[in-house]
């Protein structure tokens, strides 16, 4: 059987008996096999049926497990491979009976030529059954993944029908909701305004937008006029202060009328009292004319005295100074007259003549005078000299040996006064040199100052650096900066109805809007708004680690979350992570859930691994 079996092997071609297409060990032809046409002996010959009879039973039980598999596979896609596997359990189940009827009914007498022509169309259904076999295995792969794809597109589809059916009955139910507000709005607007039609509607909105247009345009000009106003403003202040104390000097100046009207009144009964029934104007005016005659003469009459005064007092000290001189030109002829007689006796001239011959050339006379004024001044100089030394000696008188003396100390004194000069000379060198040194010292010593201060400041540095307290502050504003972005981020998401905050122990704690701005514990979040305060602090923190980078990432990872949420929250989610693709940030999600899925414009979709041997895939689906 096993040689029979081995003749129909073929290179390539899958096994009728175990399926596999290498054929390692074929079964050779038996060495001491009868030749065609030699009769073999009855014992080599029933040896040869028993063992052709026990491989036709290893044959059969190889056909029956084939069988069984086909008929397994049959009932479990008998509608995917209906046409092709007619007749197929039916054909095998025949052959393997034919071929076992064959081998069991053998007798020791049957010729051994039958058995073996038996058994070769036994091999060949077998092998023709295995070809088919190893067809419909492929074609069952290839519908297996038809099915599959058919599976996943039906899921897909059932997915964006329901989907799309809760979008249709959410707009629906949008739309009824908007219907019925319309007809309730229309109904208001019939009943508070019946006189105005819906097709005038546009006519008024046009008309309205026109008048708003217009408003605009003059609450620009009010604008434009507020610093004009502002400034007329001010002025009406100030001329509203002007004219208080305008009033107020209206007031006092009324005041004052009366007060002279009361006094013209009083002056006028006594003026009437003096002049009786005469006119006071003709009166007052002639009196006038006269005292303003009398005034002019007696303004005359004094500029005349005036005048005559100063002539008479000028006349007087003119007389006076005449009758001085006169008398001082006498005296001094007399005392002349007696000088000369006295000079003349004593020289012994006795006439002018005399005079006029002695007198000696003008330049000599020049000369002597030169002389006789420096002797003059020389002697004036030494009495003064004269005076003040006898100022100082007070009476005392000095002898030569005390003079000698004076002339020593002097000297004496000009020595020191010369050392004195030269220890001076040095001394300001000495405090110029302290100057420039003081100076240098001052320089230093603001240095010190300086390098003083900055050591304070350092020390107070060292102090705030110690252990891990500046690392905790910056830890802290780091965490308040975070806990501000992610609020921001969570209003955004939830409509500006939570915020988060960071309590005094460094936790977080959640700030409801909606209910007064009560703070409450994290831990009474639902899990849809869980997972709405953990994506805010995530991108929180994904904001702050780029921001260290020279290039924003603008990319961010979910893994998963999504199984915990109702309908109502995944739609919330989604809708915040378009929002966040609008702010220029690509968020990619990890997530098995087919709403997700469905609502995704794009979609990298991971196959996993085949029975038949092809890895994993990876593919990119677009809406």
């Amino acid at each position: 059987m096993a040689e029979a079996l081995a003749a129909h092997l073929h290179h390539g071609e899958a096994c009728p008996v175990c399926g596999s297409v290498a054929h390692p060990n074929p079964a050779l032809p038996q060495a001491g096999k009868a030749m065609a046409g030699t009769p073999a002996a009855p014992q080599d010959e029933a040896v040869m049926l028993e063992r052709q009879q026990n491989e036709a039973r290893e044959s059969r039980f190889a056909v029956q497990g084939h069988l069984q598999s086909l008929q397994a596979l049959e009932r479990q896609w008998r509608q995917a491979v209906e046409e092709e596997s007619q007749g197929l359990p039916v054909a095998l189940g025949e052959a393997a009976v034919t071929a076992v009827s064959a081998t069991e009914s053998s007798a020791p007498g049957i010729p051994g030529e039958r058995i073996a022509e038996t058994l070769r169309e036994a091999a060949e259904s077998a092998a023709g059954v295995s070809r088919r076999i190893q067809r419909l295995q492929a074609k069952l792969q290839e519908l297996l993944q038809s099915k599959r794809q058919l599976d996943k597109q039906r899921h897909d589809s059932e997915a964006r029908k329901q989907t799309a059916q809760t979008l249709f009955d959410t707009h629906a139910a949008k739309a009824g909701e908007t219907r019925e507000a319309l007809n309730a709005v229309r109904s208001g607007w019939q009943a508070k305004f019946p006189e105005l039609r819906a097709d005038e509607l546009d006519e008024l909105a046009e008309r309205l937008k026109r008048q708003d247009q217009l408003a605009e345009d003059l609450r620009g000009r009010l604008d434009k006029s507020v610093e004009f106003l502002d400034e007329k403003r001010s002025r009406m202040e100030q001329l509203q202060q002007e004219l208080g104390e305008t009033e107020k000097e209206f007031v006092r100046l009324t005041t004052e009328r009366q007060a002279l009207e009361q006094q013209t009144g009083q002056q006028a009964e006594r003026l009437r009292a003096w002049v009786g029934d005469e006119d006071a104007s003709a009166l007052a005016a002639k009196a006038q004319a006269e005292l303003h005659k009398l005034r002019t003469e007696a303004q005359r009459s004094a500029q005349l005295l005036e005048d005559a005064q100063a002539r008479q007092q000028a006349e007087a000290k003119a007389e006076a100074a005449a009758r001085q001189a006169v008398e001082s030109a006498r005296l001094a002829y007399e005392e002349a007259e007696a000088e000369w007689a006295q000079q003349a006796s004593a020289e012994g001239f006795a006439t002018t003549d005399e005079v006029a011959q002695a007198l000696v050339p003008p330049e000599q006379q020049e000369a002597w005078a030169a002389e006789v004024e420096a002797h003059g001044k020389q002697e004036h100089q030494l009495a003064a000299r004269q005076t003040e030394l006898d100022a100082e000696l007070g009476g005392r008188q000095v002898t030569e040996e005390e003079w000698t003396a004076l002339e020593e100390e002097l000297a004496r004194c000009k020595a020191e006064d010369e050392a004195a000069l030269q220890a001076t000379a040095k001394a300001e060198r000495d405090h110029e040199e302290l100057l420039a040194k003081h100076a240098r010292w001052s320089e230093l010593e603001a240095e010190r100052e300086k390098s003083q201060q900055e050591l304070s400041l350092l020390g107070k540095l060292q102090s705030v650096l110690r252990g891990n307290a500046f690392v905790e502050f910056l830890a802290e504003e780091q965490l308040m900066h975070v806990s501000r972005a992610a609020s921001e981020r969570l209003g955004q998401l939830t409509r500006q109805k939570y915020a988060i905050e960071v309590d005094s122990g460094g936790g977080f704690v959640i700030r409801d809007n909606a209910n007064g701005g009560v703070r409450r514990p994290v831990t009474t979040l639902s899990g849809g708004e869980t997972f709405l305060t953990s994506l805010s602090l995530s991108l929180a923190l994904s904001t702050q680690i780029q921001l260290k980078g020279e290039h924003p990432l603008e990319f961010f990872f979910l893994d998963e979350g999504f199984g915990t949420l109702d309908q109502e929250l995944l739609d919330t989610v989604i809708t915040a992570l378009e929002k966040l693709h609008l702010d220029k940030l690509t968020v990619g999600v990890i997530s098995h859930v087919p709403e997700l899925r469905a609502r995704l414009p794009r979609r990298l979709v991971v196959h996993p691994a085949e029975p038949n041997g092809r890895g994993s895939r990876v593919t990119l689906e677009t809406m």
